[in-house]
């Protein structure tokens, strides 16, 4: 999965998903990455795009980038 600039979505990005909310990439469902307390086998059957956790809006599913979906921080891995 990629932002709409092109760059790839990466574990533990840090990503607004507008209105102000905040969250942080919890998975990669597209290259089978998955951070701790989010297994595969739980989630992998999404099948494509990125699980983002938010304390406003809780775990969100994206299958593909949008205008609400953008990199605020990128993840220090």
């Amino acid at each position: 999965m990629k932002y709409l600039d092109g760059q790839p979505v990466m574990l533990g990005d840090k990503v607004d998903l507008g209105g102000g909310m905040l969250g942080v990439v919890v998975a990669v469902v597209d290259e089978d990455q998955f951070a701790t307390g989010y297994a595969k086998a739980d989630w992998g059957v999404l099948g494509r795009g990125a699980l983002v956790n938010s304390g406003e809006a809780g775990l969100v599913h994206y299958e593909e980038a949008s205008e609400d979906f953008l990199l605020v921080e990128r993840s220090v891995r």
